[in-house]
């Protein structure tokens, strides 16, 4: 008999993925079927027995014609639970949108409801058979080492942390942990749909297993391609300790010659990494990646101006380091502050808000603004044009200040949301 997961089983895989904001609060996506339902009333327990707060999010497409009745449904039956739910509906769905286009919409609604909610921790219930999926979609698509490792346990987001606590457990053992709690799934019907490519994989489940492509194999496919992937980052990190300079205003300065000498792959994953950390996480594409590695090997990039973009990232060669800025497109839209809060700008940077600002204050990018008096004689113009400023009718009323939090600028801490490597990286 398939046993459910414990509540201990359960600790081990979140206190992993820890440190958790204090006070903890969590949010779970929950579509209503035995997996989601099954992380729900595990997640629930877990946070109460530290005090904590839970907040259940069910994401209606409104793509069939039952979906509203089915998220009801499922915040009825966590209610029983005393687990509280929100519904989130898709109101400008295309008539036929895909599969691509609805899994954005999921995870934007998601978003904007944590970022509402003030949550930075979201738990979904993706499990061993999605992760074997996953990696046999992307073996069918020629993956590298990368996607041959499957989902992470975790990634940044936006708004904070997107939480994948079920990675290793099976499904069986969900579904058997939502009959423990007297919980009654949702079946979703789209997951049978032919034209969907996972739903396909699943029906050749059999053929492809009698061949020996099992789940099991798969996922240790997947646990052997990131380790693969590890070791290489962690080579990447030994590279970008003495190549790479962050800088508290947010760019970063990367020696070219190292770049040049290091492996290709190397050096790819460096700059990737980079990239996603200046570009507040948007990712690069890979063969714009190679080009760039390609260029800097033939020595193309050294003696010369550079104005590509990458990842929502500028460019530019000054002597013999590669500046990377984050790019003016992309950047936040005006936000109205709240006073005294602490506010996440473009994935890099927490804004302490002055107590005293008023209605009509606004935080915008410092622009062309910065082209005048004020700016730090070594900071940058292409890094001080997309810092924060407070604005008041049409004038900067408080520059961005790196620096000083008691003084009279708009205090900035750079938090970028992706972290540049595993390993970390001081910034100077």
């Amino acid at each position: 008999m398939t046993s459910p997961v414990t509540d201990e089983e359960f600790a081990a895989r979140l206190d992993r993925l820890g440190p958790f904001d204090r006070p903890l609060r969590l949010a779970v996506a929950v579509s209503g079927g035995p997996d989601s339902m099954a992380l729900s009333l595990l997640a629930a327990r877990w946070v109460r027995q530290r005090g904590g707060q839970i907040l259940a999010l069910t994401v209606d497409h409104r793509l069939r014609p039952d979906s509203t009745a089915e998220a009801v449904a499922t915040g009825a039956a966590l209610t029983r639970h005393d687990i509280p739910h929100r519904i989130l509906t898709w109101t400008d769905a295309p008539a036929r949108a895909s599969q691509d286009q609805a899994r954005r919409a999921r995870y934007d609604l998601l978003g904007q409801a944590c970022r509402e909610a003030g949550i930075r921790d979201l738990a979904v219930a993706h499990q061993r058979e999605d992760q074997a999926e996953t990696v046999l979609l992307r073996l069918a698509k020629g993956s590298g080492i990368d996607g041959l490792a499957g989902m992470a346990a975790w990634r940044p987001a936006p708004w904070g942390r997107l939480l994948r606590p079920l990675l290793d457990l099976p499904k069986a053992r969900l579904a058997a942990t939502c009959t423990g709690f007297g919980m009654v799934p949702v079946d979703d019907p789209s997951n049978r749909r032919s034209r969907y490519a996972r739903a396909r994989l699943r029906a050749a489940r059999e053929v492809l297993a009698a061949e020996g492509l099992t789940d099991d194999r798969l996922f240790a496919l997947a646990r052997r391609a990131g380790q693969a992937r590890d070791a290489l980052q962690r080579i990447a990190a030994e590279l970008g300790r003495g190549a790479v300079r962050l800088d508290p205003a947010g760019y970063a300065s990367i020696d070219l010659p190292a770049l040049r000498q290091a492996e290709p792959e190397i050096a790819r994953r460096l700059l990737d990494s980079v990239t996603a950390c200046i570009g507040g996480g948007a990712e690069a594409r890979f063969d714009a990646l190679e080009r760039l590695v390609d260029a800097m090997r033939d020595g193309a990039l050294l003696g010369r101006t550079l104005g590509r973009t990458l990842g929502r990232c500028r460019l530019r060669v000054a002597g013999d380091r590669l500046l990377v800025f984050r790019e003016r497109r992309f950047l936040p839209e005006t936000l109205g502050p709240v006073p005294g809060a602490s506010l996440l700008w473009d994935g890099r940077f927490r804004i302490e808000t002055p107590a005293d600002i008023a209605p009509e204050d606004r935080i915008s990018a410092w622009g062309d603004a910065a082209a005048g008096q004020g700016r730090p004689d070594d900071l940058p113009f292409d890094a001080a044009a997309v810092l924060p400023a407070l604005w008041r009718n049409g004038h900067v009323l408080r520059r961005p200040s790196v620096a000083d939090p008691t003084g009279n600028g708009l205090f900035l801490r750079f938090e970028p949301l992706w972290p540049l490597l595993p390993n970390g990286f001081p910034v100077v």
